[in-house]
């Protein structure tokens, strides 16, 4: 478990980019704990906010405090590096230096979709949201969401009527649900399921938590339904960092028109997946299962034959992309797109081209069918063109 020192520093800074640049320069919290006013003020990238919190005369009394309530409320706090840590936080650049948890973490092989969409929604909105995430979790589908208004908690709720598993992931501090209307949803989750924040105990609920902990939705999601937005929704926020984590985005279409509808048609004109049926998603969501768990058993096996057969495996990566004909420049395209779904501009820092040369390269996979185009910008290979892996 993380120990009070690790608490007291999620509670202290607001992002987990500070954390990590923090670390990099006092090596643990407790030398963050220990640092004077100066050697904290020489770290320029803090906000006076946070080193004010840092530098507080109080803190050890504030640590205190912070320990107490984690210990009293049944509240885990896990550390990145320990054992109960969220395994798909760790691809994450921004990885959270601390995850605090109420409530069990579902099994990490069960399918997970993430539920997003306005915080107002029409009659239609809170239907649609409850037949979906009610019936997806009562097959078995772990609904993620943001336990907000709308239907964050619609989905919540609708999961749980449904005896299903649920999770909840906070932009404020575990203990402090936003907003107080879904209180007694909050305790409910917390008995029949699982509330989580990278936040400390007793961290405000602001602004700019929301967007940022949109990033951990989609992680911990294999897929995103996006109910209701309007145009310029927060959830697109949500939808981009999925696209970005290669996840599917699943759309329910709504009137043309109607401005809490505009989103969503936009994202089913760049490519995401309309669907009318929560069977659609149910189906993708088993196969993603199916080959996580193939790809864990291959994994194994390898691992067992990995001494006796590491030439081969050497000769295999030379090999790949030979199969498919592949000019040096369009290998190293394909390559990155292989890894995930990549951006445009993602595509151009890794690879050294030209924007020109790039665009070129492009056009040219998609041509011969290896990559597609998700959404605009966004390119991820196609499965075909004789490779599958």
């Amino acid at each position: 478990m993380a120990d009070s020192y690790d608490c007291w520093l999620a509670c202290a800074v607001n992002t987990a980019e500070h954390i990590e640049k923090l670390l990099s320069h006092f090596q643990t919290a407790k030398e963050v704990f220990e640092a004077d006013e100066k050697e904290i003020r020489a770290q320029s990238f803090l906000g006076e906010a946070e080193i004010a919190y840092l530098t507080d005369p109080r803190k050890e009394s504030n640590m205190e405090m912070q320990s107490r309530f984690v210990g009293q409320n049944g509240i885990r706090a896990v550390r990145f590096d320990e054992e109960g840590y969220p395994e798909r936080f760790l691809s994450l650049a921004d990885r959270p230096y601390c995850i605090f948890l109420q409530g069990k973490l579902p099994d990490k092989e069960l399918p997970a979709l993430a539920v997003v969409g306005s915080r107002r929604p029409s009659i239609y909105g809170e239907e649609m949201t409850e037949d979906f995430a009610g019936a997806l979790a009562g097959a078995g589908v772990v609904i993620i969401s943001g336990v907000a208004m709308g239907i964050d908690g619609i989905s919540h709720k609708a999961a749980l009527q449904a005896g299903g598993m649920t999770v909840g992931i906070l932009g404020s501090g575990i203990g402090v649900p936003y907003p107080k209307e879904n209180w007694t949803l909050y305790r409910e989750m917390c008995e029949k399921g699982c509330v989580m924040s990278e936040y400390g105990p007793g961290v405000p609920p602001l602004k700019y938590h929301f967007p940022h902990r949109n990033r951990l939705i989609s992680a911990l999601s294999d897929g995103i339904l996006v109910v209701e937005a309007a145009e310029r929704s927060g959830t697109l926020i949500t939808v981009d960092r999925g696209l970005e984590q290669g996840k599917e985005i699943y759309v329910i279409p709504g009137r043309i028109g109607d401005r809490m509808s505009a989103g969503c048609l936009q994202l089913i004109k760049q490519g995401a997946r309309l669907v009318t049926d929560p069977y659609e998603i149910a189906s993708d969501l088993a196969k993603i299962v199916q080959n996580r768990l193939q790809n864990e058993t291959n994994r194994e096996e390898g691992v067992k034959k990995s001494k006796n057969s590491k030439q081969t495996i050497e000769l295999s990566k030379k090999s790949e992309n030979g199969n498919l004909g592949l000019a040096s420049d369009e290998k190293v395209v394909y390559d990155l797109c292989r890894l995930d779904t990549r951006h445009f501009d993602s595509l151009l820092q890794g690879s050294g081209l030209s924007v020109a040369r790039l665009s070129e390269i492009l056009f040219g996979l998609q041509s011969k069918g290896l990559i597609r185009q998700t959404v605009p910008n966004y390119y991820s290979v196609t499965g075909f063109g004789g490779y599958n892996g």
